[in-house]
Parts: C-alpha cells; structure tokens; sequence
C-alpha cells in the first residue's frame, strides 16, 4: 500500500522509492534513537511517543536498542522555501540506507514527523520495516479540529473518554479541541429543559445541571433510571484535560454560550433577564443595560481564565452568541412549553437600541473583557451576521476599539449542498480573521450519516479566499463519524492532494480496509447513498426534493423519534409517536413504501459487507463493528414503518379475528426483538457515554412495539381498536416515561 494512503492526512509532497529499510525483527530491533538536544515539553513528547510506539511494535524496550539503523529526531528554526505558511508545524522525513532524520522546524512539526514515521512502519513476516522516502510536510490551516458541543454523549464523558478523543485527533495531525461548558437548547427529555453545564463554578455553585439516563439496557437485562453528575463536573478534570492535550500538541479551548442557546443563566439570575413591553423580567434572553449582566458574565469568564486557562497557557476563548432570535426560545418554560420568548430586552434603555446595535455592543463589551484578560484568539459564530448583522458594521467596531486582531469569527453552514450554504464568503475584503465549521454527523445518538460534502465545500471557500486560518468542527463525538472526521483532517490539511470526494472517499476505503477494500468501498459506497442529503435537513421541516418526496437521509430523519422530542406550536406535546411520522408515509404510501424498501435493501447489504469486515484481519475490525451498528440502525428504522404499514394494511380489511390478532402481535413481536438486537449492538460495540442517549431513543420504538404486542394480546379479537396513526391510547407508562 502506498504511504500516500497510510499517512494521516494527505502529505504534500512525498517521493517513495522501491527500497525498504528494515528495523529488526520481532524482539529483534535493529535500529536506535538519537533525540540529543531536544528540548520543549510537546518535543519531548514527540520522542516519548516514538520511544513507546516502537518498543511496542518490536515488543523490545526502544530507548535501549542500539542497532544499525539510526532514527535521528531533529529541529530546525529553519523550514525550507517550499514551505510557505504554517512553518512552525512543518516537517520533514529523509529514509533512505540506514539513515532516517525527522525534522521538526517547530515542536509541533517535529511530533508530526513522528506520527508520520510511525504510520509508515509495517510489520509483515514478523519483520518491522518502511520504505526508503523523501517527504516535506506542512498544513493548509493553522488550526484543525472539533468543537465539542455540550449536548448528549459528551455530558457522561470520563477523562480518559476525553484523553481518547485528544488521541484520536493527534493521530490525524489535529491541533485544537473546543470544549463547550455551557449551552442551553429547549425541553425535549422528562419535561426539563436541555441545559448542559460543565464544570463547578466556586463563584456560582448554584449553576448545576445533572444528567438523567432512562433507558432499557438488553446487556443488563434491566431498566435504567439515574441521575448522575456530569463527570467532568463533578471530578473538575477540565484543567487535567487542557494539559493533556497540551502535551500532545493539542489546544484546548473552552466555550461559554453568552447570549443564544442562554437559558439557564436568566432563569437563575432573572434580574438581569430581558423585559418585555411591560416592563417586566422574562427570566430569557439578558438586559444588556444593566450592569450587573455583564458582572454575570465577567465572573464567569473570569474564573475559567483564572482557574483553567492562564496555569496551561492558554490564550483562546469561545464566546458562542448564535442563533439569538425569537424562534429560538420556544418550550423554554417548563411551566408553559407553547409560550415563545424573545431574547431581545425591551427595557426603556434597550429598546433606543436596534437589534442589531444590541448584538453587537454586547459581543464587543464581552471581547473587549477577554482581550484585557489575555485572550489572543477569541471566537464568535458567524449567523448573527447573516441575519441581522451587517458585516461591515461589525469589522467598523472591531477596528474602533481595537479588537480586530484578536477577533475569530466562526463561520458555519452544514448542508452538503453548495447552493444551500448559509454564506457565499466570509469577506476577506474586511480583513476578518476566520474559522470555517463544518459538522461531524452531530446527532450520532439519531442517525448518522455523511458530511464530506459539507467539509469539502467550506475548506475550498477557505482555499479560494485565502482567509481562514483554521476548521473547527461542529460536533458530538462518535467514533462512527470517524470518516467524517477524516475528511476534515485531509481537506483542512492539504485541500489540493485531497481531491474530490470520490477520491477520498476511495482512499478512506483503503487507508481504513487495505486487505478487503473493494468490499469496504462498496459498503461505504451504500451507506452515502442511504445516507444522500438532498435537502438542508438541518432544518426541522419537511422539505421536498423536486416534488418527487424526501431524499433518503431525510425521510429516515423524519421518522425516528428524535425530532419528535421537540415541541412544536401545532402539535400536542408529548407529540403522537409513532403516529405523526407514521401519517407522512401514509401521504405518499407508495412512494415512501417504495422508497423505504430500496433503503432497507441497501442497508441490509451494508451491514453484511460491514460484519464480514468486521472479523477480516489487517483491515479496521473495530470500526467495521460500528458501520454495521449504524447500517443496522437505518435497516432497523426502515423495515420498522413496513411492519407498520403491514399492519395498518391487515386492519384496514376491516376482518377482526383470532387470526388477524396472532399477525399484528407477530408483526410487533418480530419488530420488538429486532430493536432489541440492535440495542445490544449498540451496548457491545460503543463506549459508555453515548449509550444513555443512543438507547433511550431505541428503547422508545421498542416499547411502541411493544405496547402493541400487548395491547393485542389482551383484547379480545372482536374488540381490537387499534389505530397505527395514533397509539396513544395503549401507550404503557414506561413509553412515556421515556418522552
């Protein structure tokens, strides 16, 4: 396989020659290392790094080996010219005889060059060699990486569940970690609403939110009902994560949303709420005329910078600030979700303001108080300014009070479709430091499905206008995004060596899958097509595609139960589940009846391609594991609406017998143990934190199946009334303990 496939990601320049260079055998090594006059903590890292991965492949300890091949660790503060930005992460490799130099012209270059070496080794025949290579090396983007929302999966995440992440991205040359510590969404779950918050505040130990888990667990065999502590809260580890990724090159960056996605903080502290007409406090949104909003805020701010920041060196700060509008602030109020808020005050002080003028003298007083504090990077989202904010208005202010130059705006968009995107440019005219956002497959615990559009569409913008300097994904870690992720790492690190997204995705296949890759090519191949985004469905409406129906990923979206967890004004709350999905196939029965055939045909393929590779040696085995859990997921949900069209078919007749009775309860009890398997899947292949949210979203539509199989079962035949547009009439109270 060639290196231009193993390494991670895409190198940009790299002649291979037929020759190897053999390092030993097992328990044999035949090589040494010179890391003399290495200094700095991520360079010494680097060495340790190298030290550790070679003692384990040779199963030899690698700092006392002594052989004839001399593996020389270098740094330069000199990067060659072909090296035009980003020097400092730059790097080189020279392999060739018995002589292989490494060098770094910066601490992160050279740790680079050492991931590098290492993906090259191969180990076949119980020999440990690499091929004779020239390789220069440097990033497109300054920085690259994740935002991690704090949102479902990341809310239970241990420190080593973390530290995994931090490993994961370094392994793709990734260089930055943004943390969200607090946001806030609407009630979905248990009649609360959805707010997250990090870490203990000493200055604001009220601010607690807990997690509830309320799910059915096939592997334990029992229902699960806890509430437990947010674990990096509770263990107050953030600080222990920030030097952890230090030492391996990666920055950690924390984000507190300070105005959209705000709901907890108004409601504990409602006298710096925003007021309506009245006059009167709404315990939403902030006044931005009182003083003691920003006191607030400040403190917080403060805090982080003090306690987690300033001791690692770290010089970033997200400060979020999007989607502030009205339609934002539904079911934000437990004791009246129907009720809409707006987060604009309306005070005698603020309302001589436009929304406009609001919004962005609270963004500059915020990153005014940052850059005093120390803060060299400090971002903010970048809808505001696609929406009430006028660009040129916001780069007058940031120029005014000198603010330019620390200022990086965040610019998101997460359709796969160009003529979609919220934004045409990011205005390199105006001279604004950015960050482009795609997303990873953010609702992993729904369904996943494919972003390397998306990701290719916003690095070429960032390529074209010359004005990014990094990517920083929107994202809720799952490893089953992990082709998502790559394609970020690739694009944000060489966008011309990429490709197109066909070429990628060709080389995943046999980056991930070198010994079954056609198989692995043509099950990814499946998956993007059940997966096809023929719409901006990051948008809670039903759009159609050419008046023909949903495309794929779509429809599938639009029939699990995650997007019914939402209140919606036109709709009773908990909503009718299955119900309402079930009634948008009914619209266009054939056609979606068609639709979710082919889908379940496909997918069905998928997933035995995906277990194959599961048990093939030399290819992904862990990762195959989780493409089929996710095959099975779309199967699952597509011969789930089937079974309910079979049955409203088989009632439709109008016959009630023993017979028809024995049927529907078959149907459900088949539907019931096919979610259950792949419940247990689910328990099997992923990691702890995200099987709270993955399964309570499953459970949900077996307990629908289940409460049929019931609810027949103990009715008389003559007496069946059952109606598959709306179930909740039979609904158990376990079914909805889970809404």
């Amino acid at each position: 396989m060639s290196l231009l496939t193993k390494i991670k990601p895409v190198p940009q320049i790299l002649e291979e020659t037929e020759g190897r260079i053999v390092l030993g055998a097992l328990a044999e090594p035949n090589f040494k290392i010179n890391a003399s006059g290495i200094k700095g903590e991520l360079a010494l890292s680097a060495v340790a790094l190298l030290e550790k991965r070679l003692s384990e492949l040779a199963d030899a300890c690698a700092k006392k080996a002594d052989g004839e091949v001399e593996i020389v660790l270098a740094i330069s503060d000199k990067a060659p010219e072909a090296v035009k930005i980003n020097a400092d992460q730059a790097y080189s490799i020279e392999a060739g005889g018995n002589s292989i130099v490494l060098t770094g012209y910066g601490e992160a270059g050279l740790y680079y060059a050492v991931t590098t070496f290492i993906q090259s080794i191969a180990v076949e025949d119980n020999i440990i060699s690499l091929p004779e290579f020239s390789l220069l090396d440097w990033p497109d983007l300054r920085t690259r990486g994740h935002f991690m929302e704090c949102r479902f999966g990341s809310n239970l995440m241990t420190l080593e569940d973390w530290k995994g992440v931090v490993d994961d991205m370094v392994e793709m040359k990734m260089n930055q970690l943004v943390v969200a510590l607090y946001g806030c969404w609407c009630i979905q779950y248990d009649g609360i609403i959805s707010e997250y918050i990090y870490i203990p505040l000493e200055t604001r130990p009220e601010l607690r939110v807990d997690v509830i888990k309320r799910y059915y667990s096939p592997k334990e065999d029992k229902w699960i009902n806890e509430t437990v502590r947010v674990p990096m809260a509770e263990k107050d580890f953030f600080g222990d994560l920030i030097a952890y990724g230090k030492q391996r090159g990666v920055e950690i960056v924390p984000l507190w949303n300070s105005y959209g996605h705000n709901t907890l903080l108004p409601r504990k502290y409602p006298e710096v709420s925003a007021k309506d007409e009245n006059g009167n406090l709404t315990s939403h949104g902030f006044c931005l005329s009182h003083p003691g909003t920003y006191e607030l805020l400040y403190s917080i701010f403060d805090e982080i910078i003090d306690k987690y920041l300033r001791p690692n060196g770290i010089e970033s700060f997200h400060i979020g600030l999007d989607e502030v509008a009205d339609d934002f602030e539904l079911a934000t109020d437990v004791s009246d979700p129907f009720k809409a808020y707006s987060p604009w005050c309306k005070c005698e002080e603020c309302s001589k303001l436009t929304n406009e003028e609001k919004f962005l003298n609270h963004a500059i007083k915020l990153i005014s108080h940052l850059k005093s504090r120390g803060m060299k990077n400090v971002y903010i989202y970048s809808d505001m300014l696609t929406k009430i904010v006028k660009p040129e208005n916001f780069k007058k202010l940031l120029v005014e009070n000198d603010l330019l130059d620390v200022t990086v705006i965040d610019w998101w968009t997460y359709t796969n479709n160009k003529e979609l995107m919220m934004f045409e440019t990011m205005h390199p005219e105006l001279g604004f430091r950015s960050t482009v956002k795609p997303w990873n497959s953010y609702y992993h615990w729904d369904m996943i499905f494919d972003s390397v559009p998306n990701v290719r569409h916003l690095t070429e913008l960032a390529y074209e206008e010359q004005s990014a300097e990094g990517l920083q994904s929107y994202s809720a870690w799952d490893k089953s995004c992990d082709k998502n992720h790559m394609s970020m790492a690739d694009y944000s690190w060489n966008f011309a060596g990429t490709g197109s997204v066909g070429e990628f995705n060709d080389r995943y296949a046999m980056r991930e899958f070198p010994t079954a890759y056609e198989a692995a090519k043509r099950a990814l191949a499946l998956m993007d097509e059940i997966t096809f985004e023929g719409l901006d469905f990051n948008r809670f409406s039903d759009f159609l595609v050419d008046k023909k129906g949903l495309s794929n990923v779509a429809l599938m979206r639009s029939l699990t139960y995650y997007r019914y967890s939402y209140v919606k004004a036109d709709k009773p709350y908990p909503r009718n589940f299955p119900g309402e999905p079930f009634s948008l196939v009914l619209s266009e029965k054939n056609s979606y009846t068609a639709q979710l055939r082919e889908i379940a045909k496909l997918a069905k393929e998928a997933l035995e391609i995906f277990e194959r590779l599961s048990a093939v040696p030399g290819g992904n085995i862990k990762l195959a594991a989780r493409f089929a859990c996710e095959a099975n997921n779309y199967l699952c949900v597509a011969e789930d609406y089937l079974a309910l069209m079979e049955m409203y078919d088989i009632l439709q007749k109008g016959e009630r017998n023993a017979k028809v009775s024995e049927r529907i309860a078959a149907i459900a009890a088949e539907r019931k143990t096919a979610r259950f398997e792949l419940m247990l899947r689910i328990e099997n292949v992923k990691e702890a934190f995200l099987i709270p949210s993955h399964l309570r979203n499953q459970t949900i539509f077996m307990q629908a199946f289940a409460d049929i199989e019931a609810y027949v079962n103990r009715t008389s035949p003559e007496k069946l009334e059952l109606d598959i547009c709306d179930l909740r009439d039979i609904g158990s109270r376990a079914f909805y303990k889970l809404r």
